[in-house]
């Protein structure tokens, strides 16, 4: 049932629907009663019939200036002409709507544009609106005022990559932008249109671009990385795959079976299927007891060896946490061959979705196998969902026991909140993990507590702080004459101890900026209420041990982009190495380099290049 003003005016327009039929029915009653009563001439059906539609604009030929009219004859007199008056106001109605339309798009503000007729961007607008975002939807297909009431949207038709037409949608008053066509390559035509009109005219919005290829987003996200978004504009790229898998691994998250990893089956050739394994391995990492405890997962797809060579060059992870056995065959024939295999959980991630469903709808000797649930990843067939039913739902249709679970991809990943949490969100979460995992191997009480737990739980100052350590990471990289790219394979780069300390002491004063600014000031003790912090001091003055704990998170820097699926270069052959061949002190500092004044704070980001020159003239 729809909302009470939209079911009043269905019963409305039923209703003069009921009254256009009655007035046709007795205008042509009547009319023939007139004929017969007057002795008229042409009483034929088609006469009738002519006379009787005249009456809906207020008039027929023959009752002209007549008064004298049967009852049923008078009752269509009237009837008639107030069905054509509701149609005239509908379809100015319509055409007024049609005009408001224009005009509230042209005057939104504040709102946020979704361009592309996929269901993923019918979905994600319907969130937007959803959540009372005011939202404008550009589609290449006509968009009907009905529709557009129907998702209380606003909307234009056109193409989003002319910049006219995203003017006309408000891009520079929009505080959004989602560009989430069937294809990448307009995706980012789209934003790349969008970013060139707002740095034309100041405008400040947000642009997210859709990529379909787990693969490709990771490395347009590192060019993203490597540069400094201006002050007006964010660029940023996502992948639903990888978003629904965060999602259902947030709802669903690993657990040891026993005393025992999980295993895990995944089927299949789509995307999803490599999004959903580097997903498990990240999930895995926090949760296993300990590092010999590895998850594992079989992999049975066509070029199943290739698809997991690439994973693992791409993202180290996989090995880390993972025992991950590929099959290139059909999985009837690997469960024909293999009748030991047990699962905890499958997963049928196929390109095909109908030759999945299928196939988890029919493979029997695979139920008995699994302990858990079969999960099918659906978009097309994601009306199938309802009838399957969930935990809290009646299904409609037999889930085998409850093994058999459809996914909505599109439902659960287009949710602009999630999205909103771009690269520089994910790596600080990698960067909180890796910083728990390395405390937790430390003796008990080196660490603040509250700072050993999942990103959800975590606060929002140390969340706010890997943010914004990750936000640097590609200004302090570049600073050193590195950049990021994807990760092809495995890599043996390493800083060498002079970037580690230019690296570390930037990010302790950018870490200094923040704190101060936030109002945290300097104690022996670290007090989370007043504000305290033995580590509010400048780089010159940290204790040995503080300095040495800058430099290893900074150290850790090239294992934090592998884990994302990154890996840093140097854009040239040289490294920035000023050692003399010994140190000056415990703390592993470079003989030649020029320490920074004790009254400087520390040396910042801008003061990189000038500190890289001159070690280097130093170490000459």
């Amino acid at each position: 049932m729809g909302p009470p003003g939209r079911r009043t005016a269905v019963v409305v327009r039923l209703g003069f629907v009921g009254l256009a039929v009655a007035a046709l029915v007795l205008g042509y009653i009547g009319l023939d009663q007139y004929f017969r009563q007057e002795a008229l001439d042409g009483r034929t059906f088609l006469n009738l019939l002519y006379c009787d539609l005249q009456l809906f604009v207020l008039g027929a030929d023959p009752l002209q200036g007549a008064t004298d009219f049967p009852l049923s004859l008078q009752l269509a007199r009237f009837a008639a002409p107030a069905v054509t008056l509701f149609a005239l106001a509908e379809a100015g109605r319509l055409l007024l709507a049609t005009q408001l339309n224009r005009l509230r798009v042209r005057n939104a503000r504040g709102h946020s544009i979704v361009c592309g007729d996929s269901a993923a961007a019918i979905a994600l607008a319907r969130n937007l609106a959803t959540a009372r975002r005011r939202t404008v939807l550009v589609r290449n297909r006509t968009i009907g005022p009905l529709e557009l009431r129907r998702g209380r949207l606003l909307g234009i038709t056109g193409d989003a990559t002319d910049p006219d037409v995203l003017r006309g949608a408000g891009v520079l008053r929009a505080t959004t932008i989602y560009a989430c066509t069937d294809d990448s390559a307009t995706n980012v035509a789209i934003a790349t249109t969008a970013g060139r009109v707002l740095g034309s005219n100041g405008g400040q919005a947000m642009v997210y671009a859709q990529i379909h290829d787990p693969d490709r987003a990771v490395t347009l996200q590192a060019r993203r990385l490597g540069v400094d978004a201006s002050p007006g504009l964010r660029l940023d790229f996502f992948n639903l795959d990888q978003l629904a898998v965060h999602v259902l691994l947030t709802q669903r998250p690993l657990r040891p079976a026993g005393a025992r990893p999980p295993r895990l089956l995944i089927a299949g050739d789509a995307p999803f299927a490599r999004a959903l394994l580097v997903g498990v391995a990240r999930n895995w990492r926090l949760k296993r007891q300990d590092d010999a405890s590895r998850l594992r997962i079989d992999l049975v797809a066509p070029g199943a060896a290739a698809i997991l060579a690439a994973l693992r060059g791409r993202y180290v992870i996989v090995d880390e946490a993972c025992a991950v056995s590929a099959y290139d065959l059909e999985l009837s024939a690997l469960l024909r061959a293999r009748r030991d295999l047990r699962y905890d959980d499958a997963w049928f991630c196929y390109r095909d979705e109908e030759y999945g469903l299928q196939l988890a709808l029919t493979a029997h000797e695979l139920w008995h196998r699994v302990r858990g649930r079969i999960f099918v990843p659906v978009e097309r067939f994601a009306g199938l969902t309802d009838a399957f039913g969930d935990e809290s739902g009646q299904p409609l249709l037999d889930q085998v026991n409850g093994k058999i679970r459809l996914i909505p991809k599109n439902t659960i990943a287009c949710d602009p909140d999630l999205i909103a949490e771009d690269l520089v969100e994910r790596l600080a979460r990698l960067i909180h993990e890796r910083y728990v995992i390395a405390a937790r191997r430390r003796p008990a009480g080196a660490t603040d507590p509250a700072a050993l737990v999942d990103w959800a739980d975590l606060g929002e100052d140390r969340r706010r702080s890997s943010r914004a350590q990750a936000g640097s990471i590609g200004a302090k990289l570049h600073a050193i004459g590195c950049t990021i790219v994807a990760r092809t394979g495995p890599d043996d780069f390493r800083l060498t101890p002079a970037e580690i300390d230019l690296l570390a002491a930037a990010e302790q004063r950018r870490w200094l900026d923040d704190a101060v600014a936030a109002g945290w000031r300097h104690a022996s003790r670290r007090d989370e209420a007043a504000k305290r912090s033995p580590y509010v001091r400048a780089w010159a003055d940290l204790a040995d041990g503080d300095r040495e704990m800058a430099r290893a998170a900074m150290r850790d820097l090239p294992a934090i982009l592998a884990d994302a699926g990154f890996q840093v270069v140097r854009l040239a052959e040289g490294t920035l190495d000023v050692t003399d061949g010994g140190t000056d002190d415990a703390n592993g500092d470079t003989g030649r380099r020029d320490r920074p004044h004790p009254a400087d704070p520390g040396l910042g980001p801008a003061d990189l290049p000038r500190a890289q020159n001159h070690a280097r003239r130093a170490g000459r």
